[in-house]
């Protein structure tokens, strides 16, 4: 691997595991466009990558993480919160991890064998028509939205499950699929990211630290310090970047945008999965 295929590779993380495009089909089409095949990645840079977006989910939301963490010996102590919001998203936040972390451990592995382009850009047409209809009733409910201080169990299983559905298929997206869902339950576009987020950065951390343990085992090609700190560095920038903008742009803008995008790409890899037989 080059420093620049490293860069390429780190920006694409960065970036596209927050934009709601899903992070692991735009990485499996950069290799085959690049001809990198998976075994050539070595295990030590999909550490650094998964590291390097954890870091910026960290340094972006590092206010929310420091009140939710504060309210964890208040919550077990059954003291009042201090910040009434960040109590309330601990219960969702622990239970909307579970689906996701089940379905890595169990799942992840068998799902990842039958990868193809025909299957990611079903996929992906999949989440076009999922994100549409999610802003079609969020537009039902314009100013009426809730909280995030009202956010209970149950949304966070529902949107947890959407996280580990589409952390299983590349092309539905673990950013979109949750904020979309997000909608469906009642949240503005902003919160539901918000909570996306954050629901996301205990699974990103721990696919690091689980691609940390296999690189024990690992005999592929070894990787020089140079590309790995070019991941990481370009993962980590860009990733912080992205989350600063989408919340900034949910704000004001619908999903709609990603939902075209997706449907033409989609569209796209079955005609390019058709053409190759």
């Amino acid at each position: 691997m080059t420093i620049w295929q490293a860069l390429l590779l780190g920006i694409l993380q960065g970036l596209t595991e927050f934009v709601p495009v899903s992070s692991t089909a735009h990485l499996y089409l950069a290799q085959e466009l690049l001809r990198i095949r998976n075994d050539d990645i070595a295990l030590s840079f999909d550490v650094v990558l998964h590291l390097g977006t954890a870091l910026a989910l960290l340094v972006a939301l590092g206010a929310d993480v420091l009140a939710i963490l504060a309210e964890v010996p208040l919550w077990l102590l059954r003291r009042p919160p201090r910040d009434p919001r960040a109590r309330a998203l601990l219960v969702p936040l622990f239970v909307g991890t579970i689906p996701g972390v089940l379905a890595g451990l169990f799942l992840l592995k068998r799902v990842e064998a039958v990868r193809t382009l025909w299957l990611i850009g079903t996929s992906m047409l999949v989440a076009c028509a999922y994100f549409l209809f999610s802003e079609r009733f969020s537009a039902a409910r314009a100013g009426r939205e809730r909280a995030l201080s009202d956010l209970n169990a149950a949304d966070g299983i529902v949107i947890g499950l959407a996280q580990a559905a589409a952390g299983l298929l590349a092309g539905f997206s673990r950013s979109g699929f949750t904020i979309a869902t997000g909608l469906n339950r009642g949240f503005s576009r902003e919160n539901a990211a918000r909570f996306s987020f954050l629901l996301g950065l205990p699974l990103i951390a721990g696919a690091g630290a689980k691609a940390l343990l296999d690189l024990r085992h690992a005999h592929g090609p070894a990787i020089g310090w140079e590309i790995l700190v070019v991941g990481f560095l370009s993962a980590a920038i860009v990733g912080f970047l992205t989350v600063r903008f989408l919340l900034r742009f949910l704000r004001t803008h619908t999903l709609r945008p990603f939902a075209i995008y997706l449907g033409l790409l989609g569209a796209a890899l079955i005609v390019w999965s058709l053409a190759r037989g």
